[in-house]
C-alpha cells in the first residue's frame, strides 16, 4: 500500500504546516505501526506525546486499532481495506465540528489517497492473475520492493517532503533506487501526488474537493 512517503507527498505543502493535519494523515498507518512493534500500552503512551488539543483521546481510536480490516466491512483504521477504504461511512460519522478538525481532514486526506492510488494502479487485478501461491508470494514482494523505489523518486523530486520523527524513529521507510518498478508506474504515481497536493483541504470546501477528486 502507499507508505508514510507517498502520503506525505500527496498533501498539500500549506496543510502539512498543521500538526494535526499531518498527524491525522500518518495516523492510519502509523498506529498499527505501533501496536506491531510496541503493544496496546506504549502505542497509547506513544499517541499521547504527540497528541495535539485538536486530536481526539486514544480510547476514540484504540477499537478501531484492533479491528481486523477486511474487504467484507468497514473496519479498522482504514475503514476497511486499505485499497478500498469507505471514506463515505468515514466521514458522515463525524460530527460537523469534527468535519472542520485538521486532525480529522488529515486522516480523510490519508484514506483518499489509499483509495485514489489503488484505482489507478489496480495492482489487485495484477495479482489476481497469478495462479501459484508460491509465485504470488515472490511477486508480493516484488510490490512492496515497487514502493520502496517509489520512495526514492519522491525523495529526489519533492524536496519538501522530509520524515517526521515519529515515522523516522520507526525505520521502516527503505529507499531502492537501481532497478527499474515492476508493478507500479512512476508515472501514475506522479500523477496521483500532483492532482492531490495542488488542494489544501484546510482551506477549501472538502466535500466539493472529494467528489471532484473521486469523478
Amino acid at each position: 500500500m502507499p507508505g508514510y512517503y507517498m502520503h506525505l507527498a500527496a498533501s498539500n505543502p500549506t496543510a502539512r504546516k498543521n500538526k494535526s493535519f499531518t498527524y491525522g494523515l500518518e495516523m492510519p498507518d502509523l498506529l498499527k505501526s505501533y501496536l506491531k512493534r510496541y503493544g496496546i500500552k506504549e502505542t497509547e503512551d506513544k499517541y499521547n506525546k504527540l497528541k495535539t488539543r485538536e486530536m481526539p483521546e486514544f480510547i476514540m481510536l484504540k477499537t478501531r486499532l484492533q479491528q481486523k480490516e477486511t474487504i467484507e466491512n468497514n473496519l479498522g483504521l482504514h475503514y476497511g481495506l486499505s485499497s478500498n477504504p469507505d471514506i463515505k461511512y468515514y466521514w458522515n460519522s463525524l460530527t460537523k465540528e469534527q468535519q472542520t478538525n485538521p486532525f480529522y481532514i488529515g486522516y480523510l486526506w490519508h484514506l483518499l489517497t489509499d483509495l485514489i492510488t489503488y484505482k489507478y494502479i489496480d495492482i489487485e487485478t495484477k495479482l489476481s492473475e497469478i495462479k501459484n501461491s508460491s509465485t504470488l508470494e515472490l511477486e508480493i514482494k516484488e510490490l512492496h520492493k515497487d514502493w520502496d523505489k517509489t520512495n526514492a523518486k519522491i525523495k529526489q523530486q519533492y524536496k519538501d517532503v522530509e520524515l517526521p520523527q515519529e515515522i523516522e524513529e520507526l525505520k521502516i521507510v527503505k529507499f531502492e533506487e537501481k532497478s527499474p518498478t515492476k508493478y507500479i508506474e512512476w508515472e501514475t504515481i506522479k500523477m496521483i501526488i500532483d492532482m492531490l497536493r495542488k488542494n489544501n483541504p484546510l482551506e477549501e470546501n472538502v466535500e466539493m474537493v472529494v467528489k471532484k477528486l473521486l469523478k
